[in-house]
């Protein structure tokens, strides 16, 4: 989003959380207003750029598919039994993945951030267990992986019985503010915000299920603000788990989900008890509002950017001389795709200066982790470019990359904050990057250009950026600490809890 929708969105929800009492917004111990925040910034986007939001299917298709949807998992997951999990199992620590954020190394899929740590628990001799949003559309797994989906059906399907007055308190206010500011919200339509949380609040149940089967000191969610993520941190609330969310895209004191104006006295509900920070300044920007807010049921941590470990030895040093082979290219320019709509003219730009450039530049061109195949078409000629100094897709992570790129061009990517950890410049192809990048481009680390002046700009950039010092810190200290701070949430929990039990709605 360009920089005017991304300033426009933050300055309309700081208005509503200073002006509205949203934070009142409940269905029994469902906080509504985190989930229809986001729901807002879908509603706004979806109008900016014309998209239509997916279409629904009949209601006796729908429930015969998540009726079935084991079933299909075990059919889906056929080549890869030996990774299936069908049960939960005791474990000390509970990850759940967005079904997006994955890597296939050495041909089986991984989680990107929570292998990290899974690797490091295991170390200690400590067993983990892995969920994974998404449909089994990438197998085979890298680890047993449960279908996190079934915890999906049975949210949609037990919603149906979830019983509850949803208060709204100066709701239509709200879409009076919203409507006066241009903003249509079919989202925030007070039937769409009653279904929304009863299939949270039954979607967390069913993670509670496996919660107490589980029975974990911790749990760690990829993206806690989209998909199961807020259904799963209810559920940790309620059987008070210390939920982390470990950031996986630079937040650079702007994210639409990690900017916050008010918080309720019991924090929000529907909101990670702690978020997992790359760097110290990103764990500032939390505790700005955690701290003003005086909240102790959301607090941040700088734990480092989980996927940078192990990332420095010779191991995959020598994959990448494997894939890189023995030419030595003056430039190695990374090219991020992203399957935003409309910007086939810049890609097909691109394709006509990398055909312009120098033979000793090699372009690695990587498909974002979101992408279809059907969405290949947004990207004009790039991916039909069939040239020596040209790599589409290679089969290495976005750090084993990184630490060897001259440049990182993107239309307004994440794997720039990344790219800057590594020295790497980033240059953004458009105004787009401003909104949710400008401390970066401001720091110097990121610039943007039209996609016309590449070749110029790439040339005057030096073929090897110096290389910061690897300054991570450390893992296993880290998990100590949070074990700590688990203890420390339980008790915090308790009277919460129990008061709450009282009133939950079955």
């Amino acid at each position: 989003m360009d920089a005017s929708f991304h300033r426009r969105y933050l300055t309309l929800v700081e208005e509503i959380e200073r002006g509205f009492p949203v934070a009142q917004w409940r269905r029994g111990d469902v906080d509504i207003w985190p989930l229809a925040r986001m729901d807002l910034y879908l509603d706004m986007h979806r109008r900016r750029t014309g998209e239509a939001p997916p279409a629904a299917r009949a209601l006796p298709l729908r429930v015969a598919s998540n009726v079935l949807r084991p079933l299909v998992n075990v059919w889906r997951s056929r080549r890869d039994l030996a990774h299936h999990v069908a049960r939960p199992r005791l474990a000390h620590a509970i990850f759940l993945g967005d079904g997006v954020s994955l890597d296939r190394v050495d041909g089986a899929w991984q989680d990107r951030y929570g292998e990290p740590l899974i690797a490091a628990l295991e170390r200690r001799g400590l067993r983990s267990f892995l969920m994974q949003s998404g449909d089994l559309s990438r197998l085979p797994w890298h680890r047993p992986t449960f279908a996190a989906n079934v915890v999906e059906a049975r949210g949609w399907l037990g919603a149906f019985a979830v019983a509850g007055a949803t208060r709204l308190p100066q709701h239509e206010q709200v879409l009076r503010f919203l409507a006066g500011n241009g903003v249509e919200a079919p989202s925030l339509a007070p039937a769409k915000l009653a279904r929304r949380a009863a299939v949270v609040s039954a979607t967390a149940s069913a993670f509670e299920r496996v919660l107490k089967r589980v029975r974990p000191k911790m749990a760690f969610v990829v993206t806690c603000y989209a998909g199961l993520g807020h259904a799963f941190v209810l559920a940790c609330r309620r059987q008070a788990i210390l939920s982390v969310d470990l950031q996986h895209c630079p937040q650079d004191g702007a994210h639409k989900a990690y900017r916050w104006s008010l918080l309720p006295d019991g924090g929000f509900t529907t909101l990670s008890a702690l978020f997992w920070n790359w760097t110290e300044k990103d764990a500032a920007d939390i505790r700005r509002w955690t701290g003003t807010l005086a909240s102790p049921w959301h607090q941040s941590l700088h734990g480092g950017h989980t996927q940078l470990a192990g990332f420095q030895d010779a191991a995959w040093n020598a994959r990448w001389t494997a894939i890189a082979g023995n030419p030595h290219f003056e430039r190695e320019i990374l090219i991020a795709l992203q399957p935003i709509g409309g910007r086939r003219a810049v890609w097909d730009a691109l394709a006509d200066a990398i055909e312009a450039a120098p033979p000793g530049w090699r372009w690695w061109i990587r498909r974002h982790p979101s992408s279809r195949v059907r969405q290949d078409a947004q990207f004009g000629r790039l991916l039909m470019m069939r040239r020596a100094n040209v790599v589409i897709d290679p089969p290495l992570p976005l750090p084993a990359l990184l630490r060897h790129m001259s440049v990182l061009l993107s239309l307004a990517s994440g794997a720039a904050a990344e790219a800057a950890m590594f020295g790497v410049p980033a240059v953004f192809l458009g105004e787009d990057a401003r909104g949710p990048f400008g401390d970066l481009i401001a720091r110097g680390c990121a610039s943007v250009i039209d996609v016309r002046d590449v070749g110029a700009e790439i040339a005057k950039l030096p073929p090897a950026p110096a290389r910061p010092p690897d300054r991570q810190p450390d893992l296993d200290a880290t998990l100590r600490r949070l074990e700590e701070i688990a203890g420390d949430y339980v008790r915090l929990c308790r009277p919460a809890r129990d008061r709450a039990e009282a009133g939950r709605p079955t």
